[in-house]
């Protein structure tokens, strides 16, 4: 009677709403929403990718790349956190709930993907070894017994350098820190002959923080594109397709033509498509987000171009080019998957 009595009220508790507790768990979009700002995952300083400026506002493309999925919950690029992180907490911080995605220098590999959940590659990168030209270095075998700072915490740049001694036969000597930009500092200051990052924050480095950018050069270790990801916690499914089609709403923005200064026009006047995805009515339901949430992307951001240009490209210190990170259609590897 009482086993009869106790299955009773367990569905009762059910039926009432009050199931347990890993089915009440609160999702990702939930506590965002409750909170009232995205908490993101940056670096400890990277010129061009994720670094706070002098009035401690978070510039980059990561930052911006965060910034996106801001707006598509909340309609607002300002409610949104940044978290600076060590290359060892990285993952863990997305796996304790510490931050709600990660956008940090971050290569999107198997097994970090069985950690995480990856949503997207927003910028295809390298390893390269930034050194001062009186090294004299022509070929990779030049650096044999030279001093590399790095940083530790299991990146892939370390992983890089054994192998690159496998490769040539060649013997180097580590200086290891904590985190990118004590290594960054140390080889500015002197402490190493070479510098191992990823190539992009490698180029910041040099036109940003080099007291003279001349007595430097860049080479890249391979030439295999390294994707740059960006990601979140697992198992909130809506979590990750705001977070992907934000990414998405960049690229199909320029390929589109619609940027920050046009998108208010263009929703009215574009071809059917892009009125449709820049406010029709309903378009937000998928989602669960309002029918403006890539409008107001763009207007507020600018799309993948706009982005690029003032962060990395010809609106930077950097000037880099975009490469691997143009368009499918310039040669590059960036697209969008269809909005039907």
């Amino acid at each position: 009677m009482m086993k009869g009595l106790t299955m009773a009220a367990f569905a009762a508790l059910l039926a009432g709403g009050l199931a347990p507790a890993a089915a009440q768990a609160q999702s990702v979009v939930e506590k965002i929403r409750q909170r009232g700002y995205v908490q993101c995952g940056a670096s400890t300083g990277v010129p061009g990718l994720s670094r706070a400026d002098e009035r401690g506002v978070w510039r980059g493309i990561d930052s911006d790349i965060c910034r996106a999925a801001a707006v598509a919950v909340f309609g607002d690029k300002e409610k949104i956190r940044f978290t600076p992180l060590l290359t060892a907490a990285r993952l863990p911080a997305i796996q304790t709930g510490e931050i709600d995605i990660l956008s940090r220098t971050t290569t999107w590999t198997y097994t970090r993907d069985a950690a995480v959940r990856f949503v997207a590659a927003t910028i295809y990168d390298g390893d390269a070894i930034l050194f001062r030209k009186s090294l004299n270095v022509k070929t990779m075998r030049d650096f044999d017994g030279a001093t590399f700072c790095v940083t530790g915490g299991g990146g892939l740049p370390a992983q890089k350098l054994t192998a690159l001694e496998a490769a040539t036969k060649i013997t180097l000597r580590r200086v290891v820190f904590e985190n990118p930009t004590q290594a960054r500092d140390a080889y500015m200051a002197g402490r190493c002959d070479a510098y191992i990052t990823d190539g992009t924050a490698a180029a910041g480095a040099r036109a940003t923080i080099a007291t003279n950018p001349a007595e430097h050069e860049l080479t890249s270790i391979d030439n295999r594109p390294e994707p740059l990801g960006v990601a979140i916690p697992r198992g909130d499914d809506r979590w990750f397709d705001i977070v992907r089609w934000s990414i998405f709403a960049l690229y199909w923005a320029e390929e589109n033509g619609v940027t920050a200064a046009n998108a208010a026009e263009m929703a009215k006047s574009g071809n059917a498509e892009v009125r449709r995805i820049l406010g029709a009515e309903g378009f937000g339901r998928p989602l669960g987000l309002d029918d403006k949430w890539v409008l107001n992307i763009i207007t507020q951001l600018g799309n993948y171009a706009e982005i690029w240009d003032r962060n990395l490209g010809e609106g930077s210190p950097m000037r880099l080019e975009r490469g691997k990170n143009a368009l499918w259609r310039d040669g590059g590897l960036m697209f969008s998957p269809p909005w039907d």
